[in-house]
């Protein structure tokens, strides 16, 4: 009975060990990297905004697809066209800047395509 016991208890410390292994594994941050991108946040301003877009694409990133004729061109407005820059941005320099926001489901639409 005691050896019964004794195997018992082993199994149970084993498959603790696994089940906590386990949940470590889940709850560990960027072992699956989810894919994100930067946005204007609600409370950036058309100013912060527009200064921005002058700031990055002032030879910090490729603009021609705010320009006229871009494939994000519309909606041509600061928020529009903030949203696309601070995107580029984040993905050249890794930072999304504090007029900006983290998101995690793609803003993409139409032919504007954020990668």
């Amino acid at each position: 009975m005691a050896k019964i016991i004794s195997h018992l208890c082993c199994t149970l410390i084993f498959l603790s060990l696994v089940a906590a292994s386990q949940c470590e594994r889940l709850t560990v941050p960027n072992q699956i990297p989810a894919p994100t991108w930067c946005v204007a946040s609600d409370s950036a301003t058309d100013e912060q905004l527009q200064g921005f877009i002058d700031f990055a694409c002032n030879g910090k990133i490729d603009c021609r697809f705010i320009q006229p004729g871009g494939s994000c061109y519309d909606p041509n407005t600061p928020r529009g066209h903030g949203s696309y820059c601070l995107d580029a941005y984040y993905r050249i320099y890794k930072d999304c800047n504090q007029i900006g926001t983290i998101i995690y489901k793609d803003p993409s639409y139409g032919d504007c395509l954020y990668i």
